[in-house]
C-alpha cells in the first residue's frame, strides 16, 4: 500500500546563481536618517567684509562668481560696477524708499516701513527663485549690513511705539528713538534675521553670500581691552556668527601707490592666515580654504 522509498536517492540541490547586484549591500536607511545633511562639502559660503569706507568692501564683492544680486542701501553700488565690473553680470537693487507726504509729526524723510518691506520682499522672491531651480549658481552681496540693522531699529521703535506698557507709557520714544523695555528688543532682532538668515540657507543650492559692513570707532576707554569682532563691527551682533568667513578690510595710501589689505578674522572653523593679503578677491578667499 506504501511505496517504498528508503532506497530512493536524495534529489541533488541545484547550485544557486548569485547575481552580481547581491554582492553589493545596500547601507540600511530608515525615515531618521531624512533630517541629516549628507553631502561632504559645502556648495557655498558666506563672507562678510568690514572696514572704514572706500577701502574696497564692495569691490571685493564683486569679484564673487556671477551673476551677481546687489542689495544696495548706500546707493553707490553703480560707481563699482560701471568704473570695474562693467561687462560682468551684475544686478543692482536699490530699496531705500523716501516719503511721498511731509509729515509734521516726523521730520525723517526716509520711508523706514517701505524700505524694509522691500528689502524683505526681494529676500523672499529671491529665494523662491534659488529653490525652485530658476536661480542656480551666482552670489548675493547685502552692501550693507550696517545699514539694514540701521532700519530695522527705525522700523521696531515706529512699531512699538504704537503699544503700552502696563503702567500706560508707550513701548518706545520715538524722538529720543528708544526702546523703554529690553524684552521688546526681541521683535527689531527678530525681523533682522528674518532678512539675513533667509540669505545663508542660500548656501546648499550653491549661491555665495557677501555681507558688507562699516567698521566701528573703538572708545578710548574700551581700547585697553582685547576688541572683539562683534567690537569692530557696526552691525547687529550676530552679523559675525552668520558668516563663515570674515575680512577685515584696509585701505593704505602712501606717496607713490593706494594699496588694499585684507586681514582674515575667521576662515570657516580653520585657522586663519597672520599676514595680510593684498587686493583681496574671491578667487584668494577660495584657495584659502581649499589649501586648508
Amino acid at each position: 500500500m506504501f511505496e517504498n522509498t528508503m532506497n530512493e536517492k536524495p534529489k541533488e540541490k541545484k547550485p544557486e546563481t548569485k547575481l552580481a547586484y547581491q554582492e553589493v549591500k545596500k547601507p540600511e536607511t530608515s525615515d531618521f536618517d531624512k533630517y541629516f545633511k549628507q553631502d561632504d562639502k559645502p556648495k557655498a559660503f558666506v563672507t562678510l567684509l568690514f572696514g572704514d569706507a572706500a577701502c574696497g568692501k564692495t569691490f571685493t564683492g564683486m569679484t564673487f562668481p556671477e551673476p551677481i544680486y546687489v542689495i544696495d542701501t548706500e546707493n553707490r553700488a553703480i560707481n563699482t560696477k560701471y568704473y570695474n565690473f562693467k561687462d560682468k553680470d551684475i544686478k543692482i537693487f536699490e530699496p531705500v524708499q523716501l516719503k511721498a507726504d511731509f509729515d509734521t509729526t516726523d521730520s525723517d524723510a526716509l520711508d523706514t516701513h517701505s524700505t524694509i518691506n522691500n528689502i524683505a520682499k526681494f529676500v523672499i522672491d529671491f529665494a523662491k527663485q534659488v529653490k525652485s531651480g530658476k536661480i542656480k549658481k551666482g552670489t548675493i552681496i547685502v552692501d550693507t549690513t550696517t545699514d539694514i540693522w540701521s532700519l530695522c531699529q527705525d522700523w521696531g521703535i515706529h512699531e512699538l511705539a504704537k503699544y503700552m506698557n502696563k503702567d500706560g507709557t508707550k513701548k518706545a520714544d520715538k524722538v529720543l528713538m528708544k526702546v523703554k523695555n529690553q524684552m521688546d528688543w526681541g521683535m527689531i532682532n527678530k525681523k533682522h534675521f528674518e532678512i539675513l538668515g533667509i540669505l545663508r540657507t542660500l548656501i546648499k543650492y550653491g549661491i555665495y553670500i557677501v555681507f558688507t559692513a562699516r567698521e566701528k570707532n573703538i572708545p578710548d576707554y574700551a581700547k585697553e581691552k582685547t576688541a572683539t569682532v562683534k567690537d569692530k563691527i557696526r552691525s547687529q551682533k550676530d552679523v559675525p556668527f552668520l558668516a563663515d568667513v570674515i575680512f577685515h578690510l584696509k585701505k593704505v595710501q602712501s606717496e607713490d601707490k593706494t594699496r588694499y589689505w585684507g586681514n582674515c578674522i575667521k576662515l570657516s572653523g580653520k585657522s586663519p592666515p597672520s599676514d595680510y593679503i593684498e587686493s583681496l578677491n574671491f578667487e584668494k578667499i577660495d584657495k584659502l580654504l581649499e589649501d586648508k
